[in-house]
């Protein structure tokens, strides 16, 4: 069966994305935000996304059997009192038009729950045959939270939470209050640990059990009208109670003309971070309410494995907590957990529904996008950049590196997710601790307190961080061994943990041995790895987006394909000066 998976819809979505899935294999996903360079592709369809997967696959819409929607919109459209289409037929002109897509006939279109689809992304991508799954975002068409298991290929729904209880616009009302704004989750993440926790209930607005958490600042039955979410009307209750509950008033931001950049940027009363407290207090809070919903999902279901998605599942901080509660057994969280991964489960649910048997996520997620030397060098020597073909790209890049210097490395398939796993990313030695504040400050332009991760050899993994369970997906946080901090400070987060990614030479050949050759010069296979793109962007997708971005930002050195590209009449690690 061939399913056309997708996310995003014209004015009114983010995250958009598309997913090929042939006979219950994945063959191709990708971001509209990597093509339109619109980060979180607010408020278009996966056009450009949607014209990649097939095209990976060498089909047209004629050749698919069925366009699999991440959120059931007739649904969520029709409770709302807001006008839907006629038919499916008009619907999917509307999505994707015959201008663009031409056809001869339409796929069936199939708009499937959007927390089912965050659960099957989880469950049948998983690997296991059966496991408890819990669903954590904003909100879907009417619930936050959904509390679930599946069992032999089946999904059943058990309880969940509705929109205005939802821990994801909890946490996004605590991110505007900070002066981080709402779209900020990540940034208060690594905020957190800097601070102190301070009143889990925010002034009695949330209430813990062993097995679950109430809310009382918002009624659980918040209907927004003339809106598809209830995201406004939550966090204004939330805002106007913290207001009331915090010693710190509201850290309010203003947007102001750059000179420097050119553009109008935000500006905060504040340092967000005289917020540590607060954002520290927040995701203590959320950790006791979500291990509260695990302990009573695995007690009702009677399962030891846990399966998350859901745009929650992107705090590793929260993970790497669920990881070590001893009830849990085994733990896998689906890396493309956000919006971005309905459209890979709504066309997993659709295959699995017909019978196929659906081939588990194996330790990657490169499923976009990709360019042969060729290719690369016509942009290169269109661009008039200078560059060498070493014989070992490899080799060639660590001695870059060891010698101190950022490289980008621009390698194979792109990644789905926002996190770059060895294919867009921008690497480093992790040695001195000084190379953080050049990579976030100089580099990256970003706040110095934003930590980073690492990417080590699996081979290496527990010496550095004491375990050798695969971590491959950067999305768990664990606690680094007293040798791993001495030889990777610049990735040692403040609490003493970090974000590991462990890689397998079987599964990516090339990065292994990247840092593999790292590791000859420094005594430890690991590198410092950051997404490969500047401030308020998307990763970089193509050559051009790599050269564009490489040119902009004062690194070192690009990697791209087998060529390298190095800075223009400046000495290795310049940037730092």
């Amino acid at each position: 069966m061939r399913v056309l998976g997708v996310n995003g819809w014209p004015g009114a979505s983010h995250d958009g994305a598309a997913c090929l899935v042939v006979d219950g294999e994945v063959v191709a996903l990708v971001e509209e935000e990597r093509f339109t360079r619109n980060k979180h592709a607010y408020g278009e369809a996966p056009l450009n996304a949607a014209a990649h997967c097939l095209a990976e696959g060498g089909f047209t819409l004629d050749d698919i059997d069925v366009v699999a929607h991440g959120w059931d919109l007739p649904k969520l459209f029709g409770d709302r009192g807001l006008n839907w289409f006629a038919d499916d037929a008009a619907a999917l002109e509307h999505l994707l038009p015959k201008a663009l897509f031409p056809r001869s006939r339409d796929p069936r279109l199939t708009f499937v729950n959007h927390h089912i689809a965050h659960a099957a992304s989880a469950y049948h991508l998983s690997g296991r045959d059966r496991g408890a799954i819990l669903v954590l975002d904003g909100q879907g068409e009417d619930v936050s939270t959904t509390l679930a298991v599946g069992i032999d290929g089946e999904i059943k729904t058990l309880r969940s939470h509705t929109p205005g209880w939802s821990l994801g616009y909890f946490y996004a009302a605590v991110c505007e209050y900070a002066g981080l704004g709402a779209d900020a989750a990540g940034k208060m993440m690594g905020l957190a640990s800097y601070g102190t926790p301070q009143d889990l209930t925010f002034g009695g607005a949330l209430d813990f059990t062993d097995e679950d958490f109430t809310v009382g600042v918002v009624p659980p039955d918040l209907r927004s009208t003339g809106s598809t979410d209830e995201e406004t009307a939550t966090i204004r209750h939330w805002l106007r109670h913290l207001e009331k509950a915090l010693p710190d008033a509201p850290n309010r931001s203003v947007r102001r003309f750059d000179p420097r950049v050119g553009r109008y940027t935000k500006v905060t009363d504040r340092d967000p971070f005289e917020y540590r407290d607060i954002a520290a207090t927040a995701q203590a809070a959320l950790e006791r309410a979500v291990m509260a919903l695990v302990r009573g999902l695995l007690r009702e279901s009677g399962e030891t494995t846990l399966l998350v998605a859901g745009g929650v599942g992107f705090n590793a901080t929260l993970n790497g907590k669920l990881m070590r509660m001893p009830e849990v057994q085994d733990l896998f969280v689906q890396p493309l957990a956000g919006d971005q991964g309905v459209s890979l489960g709504a066309a997993v649910w659709c295959a699995a529904q017909e019978g196929d048997r659906i081939r588990p996520m194996e330790g990657s997620v490169a499923w976009g996008p990709q360019w042969d030397a060729d290719a690369i060098r016509r942009v290169l020597e269109a661009s008039g950049t200078a560059y060498t073909e070493p014989a070992d790209i490899a080799a060639a890049t660590a001695d870059f590196l060891a010698a101190g210097g950022v490289a980008g490395w621009f390698q194979g398939r792109a990644e789905g997710g926002p996190r770059a796993l060895g294919h867009r990313s921008m690497v480093a030695v992790p040695n001195p601790e000084g190379t953080r504040d050049r990579v976030n400050v100089r580099i990256k332009d970003r706040e110095a307190w934003r930590p980073f991760a690492p990417s080590m050899q699996e081979e290496a993994a527990e010496a550095l961080i004491g375990t050798t369970t695969p971590l491959p997906y950067m999305i768990v946080t664990t606690p680094v061994t007293e040798a791993g901090a001495a030889v990777m400070p610049a990735v040692v987060h403040s609490d003493r943990t970090t974000r590991p990614q462990t890689v397998s030479a079987e599964v990516d050949p090339l990065y292994h041995r990247l840092i593999g050759e790292v590791g000859g010069h420094t005594g430890t296979p690991v590198v410092l790895n950051t997404s490969f793109n500047g401030r308020d962007e998307p990763v970089v997708c193509s050559p051009r987006d790599a050269l564009a971005t490489f040119h902009r930002l004062p690194m070192d050195a690009l990697a791209i394909g087998p060529f390298l590209v190095r800075r223009p009449d400046g000495a290795v690690g310049e940037a730092r000066a």
